[in-house]
């Protein structure tokens, strides 16, 4: 059911996917650096400001750590989405998902209706499991992860993942023998019937998330498992380690709003004195800095920082914004600025983080008002078909919000574009900062959990345009 739900929903939220794509809590102030409200230096006599790097950023937001310890009673999931439901009863709605190979402690058994062949226990932190829809339970936790690898909670992807570079691409169940495969690739070239082997040939944009290699022994040919469980070339795909885009925890080291984010391309520094626009250096894209001032020279319009100045066509500003009527004083929210393509999370009315989007082209903007973050997800894969470039399929998509139906914030790993519009209606984020920002939002994610469905507690969401 949550699966077709997601697919389903998905029409309206992934990326537009183009050929050439780029490749407990922290408080602040506790890591220290010399970075102050920009990263500019000298190089061969001409200022350079820098984007940063991944420095320790994923440090600043923990994963739950999952130890069920070794007494007890233990659920380990085996289905690859199994469901934790709200009761244990007749039509449960799910409350949560744990993704195969994890394991759950568990309570006690209750009675309930709906369990067919199978038994209720309750869940920890609360919830139910069903031993027929997903779940064996046993007295010591199981280390059985059914070919699924663990997702890497402690970084911002948390699969290698790779994008698909042949057409029609077969995809195996298994893998395929050597006959097999030379089946597979007659029909990849409409040559020939698909073998049974075969559980798709690739047509469109595919992005995979992978396991491990495995070697065919008849020939030595290299495979990829995917985390779902099935197989590719290794010659089929090519890994995608995108370079790494991340916003700015306002409150260190003098980061404070207004903030100016470099985006599209390289731009000029410059230097605006007597009435002039000189080019002092270089500005690199998804460099930043905290905007002085605003002015215009010759009609041309400007932000400027301690770095020097930038025509402000070339920067996406983020700033505060008045907290919704709606949301609580001590509230968590988040701000999406969709005219500057910026996003900032406030806690009441205190800003704490700032960063770049690339929210929906024109014909598939996201809504704008209030919303309430309804579920989060470590990864789930999308697919649609678009009009104009096909089919496309993305696996196990990073650090998923969805807030309004089939609308999500979510990390986008295929480009890193950030700034400008080109999704199909969500809102993508730098992996770094949706990772930021799922460990940061409520509600939390129980260790061991793949995802949380519909909890009271929640995050607002506020989009204008």
């Amino acid at each position: 059911m949550l699966r077709f739900l997601s697919n389903r929903w998905s029409l309206l939220c992934l990326a537009v996917l183009v050929a050439a794509i780029s490749g407990g809590a922290v408080a602040f102030g506790e890591h220290e650096s010399n970075e102050q409200r920009h990263r500019a230096d000298i190089v061969d006599g001409q200022r350079r400001l820098r984007a940063p790097g991944i420095d320790s950023w994923n440090e600043l937001q923990q994963s739950p750590n999952n130890n069920p310890g070794k007494t007890g009673r233990f659920g380990a999931a085996f289905h690859y989405d199994a469901f934790v439901y709200d009761k244990a009863a007749s039509n449960p709605k799910v409350t949560g998902v744990v993704r195969r190979g994890n394991v759950l402690k568990l309570g006690e058994k209750v009675s309930g209706s709906g369990c067919k062949d199978g038994s209720w226990y309750q869940a920890t932190p609360f919830g139910y499991v069903c031993t027929s829809l997903g779940f064996h339970v046993s007295d010591s936790p199981s280390a059985n992860r059914y070919g699924v690898p663990p997702a890497k909670v402690r970084s911002h992807l948390p699969y290698q993942y790779s994008r698909v570079t042949t057409k029609r691409a077969p995809r195996y169940y298994r893998m395929p023998t050597v006959e097999e495969e030379k089946q597979a690739r007659r029909a990849m070239e409409k040559k020939g019937p698909t073998p049974e082997v075969v559980s798709s040939l690739m047509e469109g944009d595919y992005f995979l998330a992978l396991a491990e290699k495995e070697t065919r022994e008849a020939d030595g040919a290299v495979f990829y498992r995917t985390v779902r469980g099935r197989f590719v070339r290794e010659s089929d795909v090519e890994l995608r380690n995108p370079d790494v885009v991340r916003g700015e925890e306002l409150g260190r080291n003098g980061w404070h709003l207004p903030i100016a984010f470099v985006w599209g391309d390289e731009r000029d520094l410059l230097e605006l004195k007597d009435g002039n626009a000189r080019v002092t250096g270089k500005a690199q894209k998804h460099g930043r800095f905290v905007v002085e001032d605003e002015r215009s020279v010759d009609g041309v319009a400007y932000v400027s920082g301690e770095p020097g100045a930038v025509k402000r066509d070339e920067v996406r500003v983020a700033r505060k914004a008045k907290r919704p009527s709606n949301v609580p004083a001590d509230g968590k929210w988040i701000h999406v600025d969709l005219g500057e393509q910026t996003l900032v999370a406030y806690e009441g009315d205190k800003p704490v983080y700032a960063t770049l989007i690339s929210s929906g082209k024109e014909g598939y903007e996201p809504p704008t008002g209030l919303f309430e973050v309804q579920q989060k997800y470590i990864s789930t894969t999308m697919n649609a078909k678009d009009p104009i470039d096909g089919f496309y399929e993305v696996e196990e998509v990073p650090w998923t919000l969805y807030y309004h139906g089939g609308y999500a914030l979510h990390g986008a790993y295929w480009h890193t574009d950030f700034g400008k519009v080109r999704s199909h209606g969500c809102t993508n984020i730098a992996p770094v900062d949706a990772r930021w920002l799922y460990y940061w939002s409520e509600p939390e994610v129980p260790a061991a959990w793949h995802a949380v469905r519909f909890q009271p507690e929640t995050t607002w969401v506020y989009f204008t345009s």
